[in-house]
């Protein structure tokens, strides 16, 4: 017990690294990982292979990185948005905490402009017709139900001029990050959606080579591009799906999202005889 406790103390203090890179950007420590990593539109960019065994660690904090308990810093953040001139659109969590990009994977893939901010969007017309969505082809049927979907869900959205968006932490909407605070969301939480579904994976009737493969895919353990590229297996420029589809092959990617492969889960259903299942 005192082994966990430390374990997850130590993740608490870590993250405190996460929220000030987030909420402190003209701070000392954010101007010096720009530095060694370089940024993006105002975000910092993925060490990679350059990166130091510290950072790797404050990157599964925000993303998994294929750990089963990873990515929760991530989860537990929020963005408010206020002008939208400093929030992104796809990629960050900004409606009902969130990200677009996860809610509308499919629509993500197919955008050309991933990287623009909620203002620009905005200004360009995300409503029927708006000039804000530009895919790099032409929409299937149920894609546009998508769309008509993520564009009612932006309907009663407005911005407010003159007011900088600034980022939340859920935990507790009034108040700033705090190690005690995310220890005790640590400590108190329960047992991951792996743990609830082992009986499931192991179950003797199912073949032993579907168990392999489900419990890798859950731990995100498969050896997609994008977790060989991750490891250094394969070069950083490599990571793009099989498919050709231009996104980086993870498992979220090839299962769900990907515009070549995903389409297998309605023919997959129809023949079993079962309703379609949405990512």
């Amino acid at each position: 017990m005192r082994v966990r406790q430390l374990r997850e103390f130590n993740l608490a203090l870590l993250a405190k690294w996460c929220w000030r890179m987030l909420a402190d950007m003209e701070g000392l420590w954010f101007r010096v990982l720009v530095a060694r990593y370089e940024e993006e539109r105002g975000r910092l960019c993925a060490g990679g292979l350059r990166g130091s065994s510290w950072w790797r660690e404050v990157e599964l904090l925000w993303d998994g990185g294929g750990e089963a308990d990873g990515g929760w810093f991530g989860r537990h953040i929020s963005r408010r948005v206020k002008d939208g001139t400093d929030t992104f659109f796809w990629t960050d969590p900004w409606v009902d905490e969130i990200p677009l990009r996860e809610r509308f994977g499919r629509l993500f893939d197919l955008a050309v402009n991933k990287l623009d901010y909620v203002a620009d969007m905005f200004q360009l017309g995300w409503g029927i017709g708006g000039d804000a969505w530009v895919w790099r082809r032409p929409l299937r049927a149920w894609e546009e139900e998508l769309l008509g979907e993520c564009q009612a869900l932006l309907l009663t959205i407005s911005l407010q001029d003159h007011s900088v968006d600034r980022w939340l932490w859920q935990s507790d909407m009034d108040s700033r990050y705090t190690v005690r605070d995310a220890y005790q969301l640590l400590t108190t939480q329960d047992a991951g959606p792996l743990d609830a579904v082992t009986c499931l994976i192991w179950h003797p009737q199912v073949p032993l080579k579907v168990s392999i493969i489900v419990w890798r895919l859950l731990r995100d353990r498969l050896p997609t591009k994008g977790n060989l590229t991750y490891r250094g297996v394969l070069p950083v420029g490599d990571s793009h799906c099989v498919s050709g589809c231009g996104a980086v092959e993870s498992a979220q990617h090839v299962f769900l999202s990907c515009s070549t492969f995903g389409s297998l889960w309605s023919l997959v259903s129809s023949w079993v005889g079962s309703a379609s299942v949405t990512a």
